[in-house]
């Protein structure tokens, strides 16, 4: 089976080897996913590792064309480091793995990872390697529920911008906005995550970040200052 699916790709596709780096917090899970690419001639991994800074590196050193991210890291709150990953490296292509069967979490891989593709968490082999091949040519492997989904948030976000939808001129991105929504409703930060399907650290980090947005020193004052200025301002 593994020498069928090595022609096929050899057959289907003549472009040169693809670089890729695989960060993931999983040693297991990186070593067997390199020694599976490792048997296709169409690619090269490069590097894996389990720290941002290792892969930061890495980009410097050698070739890479894209870098395989555990959804669980960016999850985490490092959307600074994905950040830091694509200015170091403009060509690199973000493809996100492991990624929850959650149209929330697919959006937040496209609004705050700057992802060129995703992977959810149960999907084979062959479905890493289209959604690599589909990226490498400037496209995005998704269902028609996510492609529409896409396109309503860019639509509601082009609006926004357009009407000047801020808070004391900070921007809250998508999932700030949708946390405090939610500890409006009375959740805890252990509620949200479980509800987010993220990690309590994740919950935290992100209401630490609305709190240094707004100037604010805890959560409620941020729900009750957000309904304010939207009271104030007709919205």
């Amino acid at each position: 089976m593994r020498e069928g699916v090595r022609y096929h790709l050899m057959t289907a596709t003549s472009i040169h080897t693809i670089g890729i780096a695989i960060l993931h917090r999983n040693q297991l899970f990186r070593e067997s996913l390199s020694c599976c690419l490792a048997q296709i001639d169409l690619f090269s991994v490069e590097h894996d590792a389990s720290n941002s800074e290792e892969i930061e590196e890495a980009l410097r050193v050698h070739h890479v064309d894209v870098l395989l991210l555990e959804f669980g890291i960016l999850a985490r709150g490092e959307e600074r480091t994905t950040t830091r990953i694509r200015n170091l490296s403009l060509r690199v292509k973000t493809l996100v793995i492991d990624v929850p069967e959650n149209e929330n979490d697919v959006l937040y891989c496209i609004e705050t990872g700057g992802a060129s593709g995703y992977l959810l968490h149960n999907a084979s082999i062959k479905d890493l390697m289209n959604n690599i091949k589909a990226v490498m040519n400037g496209e995005t492997l998704c269902s028609p529920r996510v492609a529409s989904l896409a396109f309503d948030r860019v639509s509601a976000l082009t609006r926004q911008i357009e009407s000047g939808h801020v808070v004391d001129g900070a921007r809250l991105t998508r999932r700030e906005t949708q946390i405090v929504g939610l500890i409006d409703e009375g959740l805890s930060n252990k509620e949200i995550a479980v509800y987010l399907h993220i990690g309590v650290s994740t919950v935290k980090n992100h209401v630490h970040n609305i709190l240094d947005k707004l100037q604010l020193h805890n959560r409620h004052s941020a729900v009750k200052h957000i309904k304010e200025q939207a009271m104030y301002t007709g919205r």
